[in-house]
């Protein structure tokens, strides 16, 4: 690095914008925090350091920032993948001494091609970065007492964050961590202690697990005596999970977390269509249905949310529109907080099935795998689906029942809700699905103008404006901006991502099944 002053270390989180905005997108929640969880395993004392989190604080676009960096580390999901090359691009135009490194997601799904993009390539935990830093900068750089640096998050919206376990003990077919066949863990009480000690004062907890219940019912206990401890002693108001639909089975899982301060719950019911479900192996979430599961949670004082995918490859117009119709019906069911389509991630028993099958569409791009437009062929026409999926994801003729339906719920649900859950309850869906204008500056702005409409079909949509250099750009800098195509012509998959996509193979054949796919214990 240099011996005349402290190295600049930046910390990015690529991220691609499915609905093609280069401005921030703040009320995203939760928000990527490993960004900062890596920056503690740095001894801020003798590093000058930044983050940068192009979701949160919206499209890294400033010239100067590309000049500062002595290293940077790159992450996001696997999508990013065409961003992380780009910004890799940005920073070695700007100084060609910088290091670059990438880990998370995009290294562990394509470790090949990042390799011969990046200097570095991580594939490992947060805990790993510790001997790449010990190599690049020296054993002085590690911190001695790693916490995350949420000091460098700025205000959240009252939000604290913590981890308390990693992966999941489950094996859905469209899940990334599938793919990465790794271990469910949980965090010692003194790891989660030291997560929450590293934050300043905070109303609300998003705990940002997998899967908060696991495979361990006496671990989901400790834990959820951790935090009640700290909710009883009146460090938060309260704090949220993510569940896997297994929780609900026992129904003293959610007496233990209302009466330890859980006022959320969040959990994967992906689809209302039973062979849906078993299509992707998660069977654990059969009897998931909204409208139950919100009223369970509701007499606990518990604000149920969930993720509803559609997959028009499985499912009709129909079939989608009345199970819709079904949920704007019904006061007592939350609309989806996440209505996405089905997203084959690269590395996933889900994309090596449709890719073998021959459902993923020609010149797909890993970029275009953002759950916002059709990647694979639907089983009715696309000029039918199509308009639907577009007015579908934004409820567009569904505005006013939309807006009925919030009241609605929120009213519903008024005996059993603080204030603060009924206004999420209400004002949710309204800023999920009615639209509206995000904020940045002048160059985020003017690069969102610049970005072509959506189509909401991969074959059709235009390269986002991040693909065009917002400067001059060294000749050998260019092949950054293409896209990495997926397919070819035919919808084959690449003759260049046949081997990734083998040896993730390998990966999930070798696959340890450590924990049960029934409740736990």
């Amino acid at each position: 690095m240099t011996s005349t002053r402290r190295p600049r270390v930046m910390i990015v989180n690529a991220y691609v914008d499915p609905w093609r905005s280069a401005a921030p997108m703040k009320l995203f929640i939760p928000r990527a925090m490993a960004p900062y969880y890596l920056a503690g395993r740095l001894e801020g004392a003798r590093v000058d350091l930044k983050i940068h989190d192009e979701c949160f604080h919206g499209a890294l676009l400033t010239p100067k920032t590309f000049h500062w960096p002595d290293l940077v580390i790159l992450t996001g999901l696997t999508a990013a993948f065409d961003r992380a090359r780009q910004l890799a691009a940005y920073f070695r135009n700007a100084n060609a001494e910088v290091a670059v490194a990438i880990g998370g997601p995009i290294a562990r799904a394509l470790p090949e091609l990042c390799g011969k993009v990046f200097d570095h390539v991580l594939q490992g935990d947060v805990e790993d970065l510790d001997p790449f830093i010990e190599g690049v900068l020296g054993e002085d750089y590690l911190a001695s007492d790693p916490a995350p640096r949420f000091d460098l998050a700025g205000w959240s919206f009252g939000l604290g964050f913590v981890e308390t376990t990693r992966n999941c003990n489950f094996a859905c077919a469209f899940c990334s961590l599938t793919g990465e066949r790794r271990a469910y863990q949980s965090y010692s009480s003194e790891e989660i202690a030291r997560q929450l000690d590293a934050q300043k004062r905070f109303q609300m907890l998003m705990v940002l697990d997998n899967n908060f219940y696991g495979n361990s019912r006496a671990d989901f206990e400790r834990r959820t005596e951790l935090l009640g401890e700290r909710w009883r002693r009146g460090d938060f108001l309260g704090w949220g999970a993510l569940v896997t639909g297994d929780f609900f089975k026992n129904p003293d899982n959610l007496a233990k977390a209302a009466a330890n301060g859980c006022k959320a719950l969040f959990s994967g019911v992906e689809s209302l269509d039973p062979e849906v479900l078993r299509s992707y192996n998660k069977r654990h979430s059969l009897a998931s249905d909204p409208k139950t599961l919100a009223s369970l949670c509701a007499d606990h004082g518990i604000l149920f949310d969930y993720g509803m995918m559609v997959d028009f490859g499985q499912q009709t117009i129909a079939e989608v529109d009345a199970q819709i119709d079904a949920i704007l019906a019904s006061p007592e069911a939350p609309l989806p907080a996440l209505l996405s389509l089905t997203i084959p991630i690269l590395g996933t028993p889900h994309f090596a099935d449709s890719a073998s099958a021959g459902r993923l569409m020609p010149h797909l791009r890993l970029a275009d795998l953002d759950g916002q437009k059709l990647v694979e062929w639907p089983k009715e026409p696309l000029d039918t689906v199509v308009p639907y999926l577009k007015n579908l994801l934004q409820f567009r003729g569904r505005k006013l029942a939309l807006t009925r339906h919030a009241i609605r719920h929120a009213w519903s649900r008024r005996a059993a809700f603080d204030v603060s859950q009924s206004l999420i309850s209400l004002i949710g869906p309204l800023v999920r699905y009615g639209g509206g204008v995000r904020i940045g500056s002048p160059r985020q702005m003017l690069q969102s103008w610049r970005e072509p409409r959506r189509t909401f079909c991969a074959m059709t949509d235009g390269l986002s404006a991040a693909y065009r250099p917002m400067m001059r750009m060294e000749e050998r800098f260019m092949p950054e901006f293409e896209p990495l195509l997926l397919t070819d012509g035919e919808g084959r998959l690449r003759q260049g991502l046949l081997k990734e996509e083998s040896q993730a193979h390998a990966r999930r054949s070798s696959r340890i099944l450590f924990d049960s796919p029934g409740s736990p214990a």
